[in-house]
């Protein structure tokens, strides 16, 4: 006997290869197509860098090219493709989608619908009181960590009954036996420790910090480097604080990566200086390249990075720490790389994208039969 998928219509807000984007991702082209009809929906551009991935596994994808976040025309245009679709159940990921995905579904007449929410986002209250209000009709709001569901309840509001967490999972393999990154040619020596942080160059990741702490280092760690991997709109001013630190020569903007394997795999360790947070997906993939983590104590990072065991955790916001911490690292390798081993071992045991698979298949086939009840 055989059963006919449940149509599924998940909508992103734009397919950028960030974090979430890059999980999202993963999730919807692991997917058992026995099981689930996939229909993905971008507010973004076709010319997204991960709409070209998502299709060649064999995933529709459907872009609306929205130019403005707050283009209200959206929601009426979101609610025509959900309504040519007709899902059994929609899930959303990331804020605009969840705000215009709940709001286009009551037009639509689609019923159930998750929301995803993937970082604990302290950018205004405005934004916490639209997302509360909007996305009132949702299911469920799945949170991609336990300190997320806790700030969902207790800043944005959120309904506790509804909130699930399903937490993001990572591919071991692909950070292991991999050819470290040659950065010769930006004078760095093969013996130089090298220390990578990984992220936008925006305000939440705090970028300035990082250079900051790297900038109180004395002069034993002479040898050591900082290479930065990411874009963003602080570029200008990172590369200023650059010089008026004086480490012009030892901290490095690489740009966009792709390479990030083989960048953690020529690292002694990972910094990240993220004032808030959700899960963050780079800690995933340092430990899976078995390397320690020192970071800021953000939403999701105490889930993963035990203190003093897989890395080091600066509980405060103070510059001071992250440089004691960093300290710590460079002065012990042989600690170091324990310390990268038991990460590997933890995030391999604990942290996979098959349970992540899974979680949400789950999920969703419950919302669907509790709707039909």
């Amino acid at each position: 006997m055989t059963t006919t998928p449940y149509r599924l219509a998940c909508c992103i807000t734009e397919l950028n290869p960030g974090g979430a984007e890059r999980m999202f991702t993963e999730l919807v082209c692991r997917l058992d197509r026995s099981r689930w009809d996939v229909v993905v929906i971008s507010l973004g551009d076709e010319t997204d860098p991960l709409v070209d991935r998502i299709r060649s596994a064999g995933v529709e994808v459907r872009c609306l090219g929205v130019k403005r976040r707050w283009d209200v025309s959206v929601v009426r245009r979101l609610a025509r493709e959900l309504t040519d679709v007709s899902p059994d159940v929609l899930q959303t990921w990331l804020y605009h989608s969840n705000v215009a995905g709940c709001l286009a579904s009551a037009r639509a007449g689609v019923d159930p619908v998750v929301t995803g929410i993937r970082v604990a986002e302290r950018r205004g209250r405005l934004r916490l009181w639209i997302e509360r209000f909007c996305t009132r009709r949702a299911r469920r709001h799945v949170c991609v960590s336990r300190d997320v569901a806790l700030f969902c309840r207790t800043q944005v509001g959120l309904d506790s009954h509804k909130i699930e967490v399903i937490v993001n999972g990572v591919e071991p393999e692909r950070f292991q036996r991999v050819q470290p990154r040659d950065l010769s040619g930006l004078g760095i020596g093969s013996e130089d420790p090298v220390l990578a942080w990984i992220g936008r160059l925006d305000p939440q990741k705090d970028p300035l910090a990082a250079i900051e702490a790297f900038g109180r280092l004395d002069e034993s760690f002479s040898d050591c480097h900082l290479v930065l991997a990411g874009e963003g709109p602080l570029q200008g001013v990172v590369e200023a604080e650059c010089v008026s630190r004086g480490v012009v020569g030892r901290v490095h903007l690489l740009g966009r990566v792709e390479d990030v394997p083989q960048l953690l795999a020529r690292s002694c360790g990972l910094l990240l200086t993220s004032r808030w947070e959700g899960m963050p997906n780079v800690v995933l993939e340092a430990m899976a390249a078995s390397r320690p983590v020192v970071a800021r104590a953000s939403e999701g990072v105490g889930d993963l990075v035990e203190d003093g065991v897989t890395g080091w955790l600066v509980a405060d916001n103070h510059v001071s720490g992250l440089a004691t911490a960093i300290r710590r690292l460079l002065s012990d390798p042989v600690r170091g790389q324990e310390m990268g081993r038991r990460g590997c071992q933890k995030v391999t045991k604990d942290y996979s994208l098959e349970k992540m698979v899974r979680q949400y298949d789950a999920l969703w086939e419950q919302e669907i039969l509790a709707s039909r009840r």
